[in-house]
């Protein structure tokens, strides 16, 4: 027994949403509920997860569109950073930007660095990386990380959104991330899983192929 993740790309903006299980009591995370609730759901029933809590890793559009429908699907609170309030205030505007349409959210409660989120006999440590988004966080138990868009295989979250620094995100990177073991499975907001020690040896803004200064 141990942890079950699934990740699913959804949405015109090809974001993870993740559901995170405890496959001995079953208790699971749905984080990033970006688009698509439904078929998320579907692969919850499938797996006889029993959802006890509902996270935003930050609260860029195409990490929530769908937060409305999964809040009430699901009858639990959106958990974000405090940071990201006043993000979930433009959404509506910003989302249809992109192709979305977004009634208004409303965050159910607030994680912070120094918190933890439990299921079962797991607990997360949540880690603030601040630089994609100011509200960016990240949550690690036993060489597992759920990154948001921190870090991708051979990527980095994208500087240029409002909010957006890359000092900061290196710096987050550095200093929040880093630290953890290399055999980390790092499980991105877009595209593939990849590993700590891969991103350190490969990815080009992080291994001095790509200055980012």
């Amino acid at each position: 027994m141990g942890l079950k993740i699934f990740q699913k790309s959804v949405g015109p903006l090809a974001m993870n949403a993740t559901l995170v299980m405890d496959e001995e009591s079953k208790e699971s995370i749905f984080f990033d509920p970006g688009d698509e609730i439904e078929k998320i759901l579907d692969i919850a029933n499938e797996q006889d997860m029993n959802i006890v809590r509902l996270i935003a890793t930050h609260c860029h559009v195409d990490h929530i569109a769908g937060a409305n429908s999964a809040i009430e699907k699901l009858s639990l609170p959106l958990e974000i950073s405090p940071l990201g309030k006043d993000l979930l205030g433009k959404v509506g505007p910003i989302a249809a930007t992109f192709g979305y349409s977004v009634s208004e959210i409303k965050e159910g409660g607030y994680l912070e660095e120094g918190d933890s989120v439990k299921i079962g006999n797991y607990n997360f440590d949540i880690l603030h990386c601040p630089g994609h988004s100011p509200d960016s966080l990240c949550f690690y138990t036993d060489k597992v990380l759920i990154g948001g868009d921190v870090i991708f295989r051979g990527g980095l979250g994208r500087t240029d959104l409002p909010g957006g620094n890359t000092t900061q995100l290196i710096n987050s990177i550095i200093h929040k991330i880093y630290p953890l073991p290399d055999d980390t499975i790092i499980y991105p907001g877009h595209g593939p899983e990849t590993t700590l020690g891969r991103e350190k040896q490969k990815n080009p803004y992080l291994n001095g192929t790509v200055n980012l200064a």
